[in-house]
């Protein structure tokens, strides 16, 4: 039951709008591949074959493209054009698990999923697609060459967001739409979690700080100058502080106003909200909160004190907010890409990937890159056999889009 005429009518305005508002990777060589794949998985897909087997109309004029986009999507149209986001590709675990995505928008565009159950009504497109759990263990393109197939295929894909939304460099965390920097005062780190916003954590795991860059719209200085014009501007940053904090639910106590740098902020504590309660009384640990105007963005940084002794936190977050400045004339580093590497030495994929981390290699934490590598982490590499490691090119040198570096 594959879409009727009116469906397809109806996938072509619907594309070109979502089309419109989703930029695509420009990369001939990448989009190529990524259509080759796809017309390998549409042969093997039942629905598309003709009664005796033969190849049926159904599986021509099929259009594969790569989202610009981070976040692991898939749509398909009823128009035969399948969108997958390279934030997809980086999250699937090879070349067969792809394939197995491809297959499914073929079933879904072959087995009514475009056919309303009431006459005259249309589906709404795009349909999001699943995105397929990890491949069974022996699948028929689960080799070696699919593997060097894959690797050669993200070598070069940019991971995560552009750097304008900001680049967690180790201990530095730089946002140059706010012309501002944080530094974490010791072995900590600085990851990214999802559009302007970072978490600290340490040898991997979370140390209950989060910094987050938001539009500064409404809560600019008022404007003049004199004790009027300061107290009107801490006004307003009390006032998006203690909107931060109902966003998770807590409140705010003991608010001040700080200065560090020519940046002036506000800071506080922060207490889990109960009904009837000020969060004085609850006996929980508090976590402390600030917000900082800065450029055309608001930073806003919290850290969850967790089971550690409060002065111990309040002291280690002063000194975390003690190391705001901006960004000078300090280049802000490209952004993350995948890379393609032959570590040179036997042994499996995990113990290289661990070796090229010891190295400093990798330009990002080291659970990252096995998430990336996780379909062959235990098997042995050959002479000259690649790996995926994640590193940042020279400043000034990014492509514009999500496709491969030149």
């Amino acid at each position: 039951m594959p879409p009727d005429a009116a469906a397809v009518h109806a996938a072509g305005r619907a594309r070109s709008s979502f089309e419109d508002q989703r930029p695509l990777v420009e990369d001939p060589d990448l989009t190529a591949r990524i259509a080759e794949i796809g017309r390998e998985a549409l042969a093997g897909t039942p629905l598309l074959a003709g009664r005796e087997g033969d190849a049926a109309p159904l599986r021509e004029g099929w259009r594969f493209a790569v989202l610009d986009d981070p976040e692991p999507e898939a749509f398909l149209f009823a128009d035969r054009t399948v969108f997958v986001s390279r934030g997809a590709l980086t999250a699937l675990p090879g070349e067969p698990a792809l394939a197995a995505l491809f297959r499914s928008a073929a079933t879904t565009f072959a087995s009514g999923a475009f056919r309303p159950e009431t006459a005259g009504e249309l589906v709404e497109q795009p349909l999001s697609l699943v995105l397929p759990e990890e491949p069974a263990a022996g699948s028929p393109q689960d080799d070696g060459r699919s593997r060097d197939r894959w690797v050669a295929l993200l070598d070069g894909l940019l991971f995560g967001q552009p750097a304008e939304y900001g680049v967690a460099d180790g201990r530095e965390l730089l946002l140059p739409r706010a012309d501002f920097r944080l530094s974490l005062p010791d072995r900590s780190a600085f990851e990214p979690a999802e559009r302007g916003v970072f978490r600290a954590t340490r040898n991997g795991e979370s140390v209950g700080l989060t910094v987050r860059e938001t539009p500064a719209a409404g809560s600019g200085p008022a404007g003049g100058n004199g004790v009027p014009a300061h107290r009107a501007e801490l006004a307003g940053l009390g006032a998006r502080l203690r909107d931060a904090a109902a966003r998770e639910a807590a409140e705010v106590t003991f608010l001040e106003a700080f200065r560090v740098r020519g940046f002036t902020g506000v800071r506080g504590r922060l207490h889990p909200a109960r009904e009837g309660d000020s969060g004085e009384a609850s006996g929980q640990t508090p976590g402390l909160v600030a917000v900082v105007p800065a450029r055309e963005s608001l930073v806003e940084v919290s850290l969850d004190c967790g089971r550690r002794r409060f002065d111990a936190c309040e002291a280690w977050f002063l000194e975390m907010l003690g190391s705001a400045d901006r960004l000078w004339d300090t280049p802000v580093p490209g952004p993350l890409r995948i890379a393609a590497v032959a570590p040179g030495e036997s042994g499996s994929v995990r113990e290289a990937l661990g070796r090229l981390a010891a190295e400093g290699r990798i330009d990002a934490g080291l659970a990252a890159v096995e998430f990336l590598n996780r379909g062959w982490l235990e098997e042995p590499l050959g002479p000259g056999e690649r790996v995926l490691i994640l590193s940042r090119n020279p400043a000034g040198t990014a492509a514009d889009s999500g496709g491969r570096q030149r």
